[in-house]
């Protein structure tokens, strides 16, 4: 009795097990064969032409070496920065020796300008001594003229108060001998004492004369001699200007020599002069070989081993057919997708050239074709996304229909000829004109369709806003797992 019980048991739980795979089994693939649908909305339709551009920084700026030198270190390439950070830096050992000799030179001119100065202070001294001197000399030969010439004058002034005298005596004697009350003798005694005082004075008056002639020669001498020491003092003065100004020259011209290589080793360190992508670029000058700067390249003056490019100001570049240029123009609204989620960036046409060029072979464009050049600037931007250099998808967008019944572009299929749609319908069972895919019930819907873009296309007539539609086309009735395709 316990045996037939389990046998039971375990028959009915083989039972309970098969059903269960079978059920996982077709409801996975119920699951696979799943028609993915979408709905009919209402809504604006932007009619756009679809164009394939390259990326590129609207604001590229090429950090550039001022002089030319060996490369040492640069920085990473591809990497943010910002103003005032590390970019590249030149070999300095040649510079830095020179600096070493043209400080040791200014040091030179230095010690010269303080030995001159010190030099002509001494000589400018001791010039101002002689002067001092000088006219010390003129004015004690002044003074002594001017008491030897009071000397003399008083010493006439003397003689002549005596001779005065002598004439009054003469006279009176005159009178006395004409009355004679004395005798001869007398009178000849008084007139030889006059004749004497009247030498004495005209002798003084000589001699008054040669102390005013010698006086003044000795004081101009002094004079002379006092020009002469202010003369060499005011050329001391001025050979001491001259010979300081010259060292000074001399100095000035070590300290530029020294700023000018200083300001060169400041030079091979470059810092980046704006915010950016720091981007690498190619040496041209070891042709044919076309690589990247490294270590130990000879970067020349004025080259740019790195360029900054602005994430945040971007632009795409692109090509417009003949037969597509006539609708297109400048400051027409345009998009740019990006390939990562599909995400759409603003942008507007900023140049539409006039002048048609073949397409480049090389970038793979067709031999003999005639393409236009477009420039769109994005109002948008992602750096994380977009970066120069990428190949972008573009809509320019050429007209807008403000409301319009629209449909997935997938959901539209063409059967002779005509616009079909298959609208999802209810029930598992469909009519002669229908197709089902297990639960799901679709119905064969010719339609009229008017503008289009990569994504939607206007339906005029033959479903309304709110119905489903299949994105793939359904499995004709009988066609695969038991349903056929009509």
């Amino acid at each position: 009795m316990r045996r037939a019980f389990a046998l039971a048991l375990v028959a009915l739980l083989l039972i309970i097990g098969g059903w269960r795979l079978h059920s996982t089994r077709a409801d996975r693939a119920a699951a696979r064969s799943r028609i993915p649908t979408a709905e009919i909305t209402r809504g604006p339709l932007a009619i756009t032409l679809p164009i394939t551009g390259t990326l590129e920084s609207a604001e590229e700026t090429p950090v550039r070496g001022e002089i030319a030198g060996v490369l040492v270190d640069i920085c990473q390439d591809n990497s943010p920065v910002q103003p005032g950070d590390f970019i590249f830096q030149l070999d300095t050992e040649d510079l830095t020796a020179q600096r070493e000799d043209r400080a040791g030179s200014l040091a030179d001119a230095e010690e010269g300008l303080s030995s001159t100065q010190a030099d002509m202070l001494t000589r400018i001294a001791q010039a101002e001594s002689d002067a001092l001197t000088a006219r010390e000399s003129l004015d004690l030969a002044q003074e002594s003229a001017q008491a030897e010439r009071e000397k003399m004058a008083a010493q006439v002034a003397y003689t002549q108060g005596e001779l005065a005298r002598a004439e009054q005596e003469l006279k009176r004697y005159q009178r006395l001998a004409e009355l004679n009350y004395i005798p001869g003798t007398r009178l000849r005694q008084v007139e030889k004492d006059y004749r004497g005082k009247q030498f004495d004075l005209d002798q003084q008056r000589a001699q008054e004369a040669e102390v005013e002639q010698r006086t003044a020669e000795q004081v101009q001498d002094q004079e002379t001699s006092l020009a002469l020491a202010l003369h060499s003092l005011d050329t001391a003065k001025a050979d001491a200007q001259a010979e300081v100004e010259g060292d000074r020259i001399h100095v000035a011209e070590a300290e530029r020599r020294l700023a000018e290589v200083e300001a060169k080793i400041a030079q091979c360190r470059v810092a980046a002069p704006t915010a950016g992508l720091a981007v690498i670029q190619t040496n041209s000058n070891n042709w044919p070989e076309r690589r990247p700067y490294r270590l130990g390249d000879e970067v020349e003056s004025g080259a740019s081993p790195v360029t900054i490019y602005d994430l945040t100001r971007m632009q795409a570049r692109c090509q417009i057919g003949e037969m597509d240029i006539s609708r297109v123009h400048q400051g027409q609204e345009a998009f740019v997708v990006s390939d990562k989620g599909g995400k759409r960036y603003r942008g507007k046409l900023a140049l539409v050239e006039e002048l048609a060029q073949e397409s480049n072979v090389w970038q793979g464009g067709t031999p003999g074709k005639k393409v236009f050049g477009v420039l769109v600037t994005l109002e948008e931007t992602d750096p994380a996304r977009l970066r120069p250099g990428m190949t972008v998808d573009l809509e320019v967008v050429l007209d807008r229909l403000p409301e319009a019944t629209l449909a997935p572009i997938r959901a539209v299929f063409t059967e002779n000829g005509k616009a079909v749609v298959y609208r999802a319908r209810g029930g598992a069972a469909a009519g002669q004109a229908g197709r089902t895919n297990g639960a799901q019930a679709f119905e064969r819907v010719p339609v009229t369709i008017g503008a289009r873009n990569d994504l939607f296309v206007e339906v005029r007539s033959g479903v309304s806003a709110g119905d489903r539609v299949a994105l793939e086309r359904p499995p004709a009735p009988g066609a695969g797992n038991g349903e056929a395709r009509s």
